[in-house]
């Protein structure tokens, strides 16, 4: 009984020992991920693609303008002018257009790096974003806050 309870003994050790230095590896890997001057020293075009998709994002979550605003020729405006505003107007909008599209490619590029560079740190990471995707394509699963929706035995 006692050469059992010191093997126990010693397995408890060894594993605490392993989990210490496990715990250790997590710690420097979370220093060295969370500190972004050593990202950019390691991917500095990432670091300024996400740079400029957050600018732009911020951008476009501040409130501005509407984008149009169409011009009415008045009495004394010339057709021609009204022509020039309304033209003006029509680039004006496809350049915005035009931009927007660049956002959302910048935006969607941005966060397809990042999951990606999630995958490689996080073990389990690519199977659960997998997972929420195809929950949120069926229609999101279980609504725990309706009571006709919990199984019997559920809390």
């Amino acid at each position: 009984m006692g050469e059992k309870s010191d093997q126990i003994e010693r397995e408890i050790v060894t594993e605490r020992g392993q989990l210490g230095r496990n715990l250790n590896e997590l710690q420097s890997k979370v220093q060295e991920v969370t500190d972004w001057r050593l990202q950019f020293q390691k991917r500095p075009m990432l670091m300024l693609g996400v740079a400029a998709g957050g600018g732009l994002l911020l951008a476009s979550l501040s409130g501005r303008k509407s984008r149009s605003r169409p011009h009415y020729a008045r009495a004394g405006d010339g057709v021609h002018e009204y022509e020039h505003r309304r033209g003006t107007e029509l680039q004006k909008n496809k350049a915005l257009e035009t931009f927007d599209n660049i956002k959302g490619a910048m935006i969607g590029v941005a966060a397809n790096t990042f999951q990606d560079f999630l995958g490689q740190l996080i073990p389990g990471f690519r199977e659960q974003v997998q997972k929420t995707a195809q929950e949120k394509r069926l229609g999101g699963g279980v609504d725990v806050s309706r009571p006709e929706a919990r199984s019997v035995g559920s809390v």
